[in-house]
Parts: C-alpha cells; structure tokens; sequence
C-alpha cells in the first residue's frame, strides 16, 4: 500500500484531474460526528457551496451559500469522497434550505479522539 492509499486499497485518495474539475462545482458536504466509540453520533450538519481550490496538500476551499454565505470551509484532499449528485431538490436536514440541482455530494465521518 502506498502513502497515497487508504486502509481499504481503493486507491490513491487524491486524483489531480478531478481535483481540479471540481473547481466551481458546485457541493453538499455532509458532516457526521461520532463520539470517540466510533458508533454514536453527536451531530450531523449539511453545508453547501462553491468549490473555489483545490490542492493535493491542503484539501478543497468550499465557499460557502446560504445561511453561511461568506464563510469558507477546507474540506480533505480525497477526490473519492465526492459523488455526481443526481438532478433535483435537496433538503437540508438542520436548517430546511433547498438547493437545487448541485454538482456534487460529499460525505465525511469525524470520530472524536479517545482521550486518556
């Protein structure tokens, strides 16, 4: 396995091609945060916005809409956790926005560190 692999071997995490695609999409980032156990969930939260930067080093630059226009949000550098989201509607859970017919979704789990 090499640095650019994850645990499962889908490959590299980081493809510089559809990075750079992704540039002035348009994104739904869901975010689930699990206590440190690793199954139960704190919080969820949905953002939307425009993918402004992306760098192999840094992750992406999401430029916020909506409620939280004007806000930025670096998201990882893993191209694998964005999907082509399917024309429509989409209801945000946690604050009833509507965004209508994005580019792209992406999904994120967040454990919380055990602490000693």
């Amino acid at each position: 396995m090499t640095d650019d692999e994850d645990d499962a071997g889908q490959g590299p995490a980081w493809d510089a091609a559809m990075a750079a695609s992704l540039v002035g999409k348009y994104v739904i980032a869901g975010f689930i945060y699990l206590a440190s156990d690793g199954a139960t969930v704190r919080e969820r939260v949905q953002v939307h916005g425009i993918i402004t930067g992306a760098e192999a080093s840094t992750g992406f630059v999401l430029s916020l809409k909506g409620e939280r226009t004007g806000e930025t949000m670096t998201l990882p550098p893993n191209t694998r956790a964005f999907a082509k989201a399917g024309p429509g509607r989409y209801r945000l859970k946690g604050t009833g926005e509507v965004v209508y017919d994005p580019d792209y979704t992406s999904l994120w789990t967040i454990t919380a560190p055990v602490l000693h």
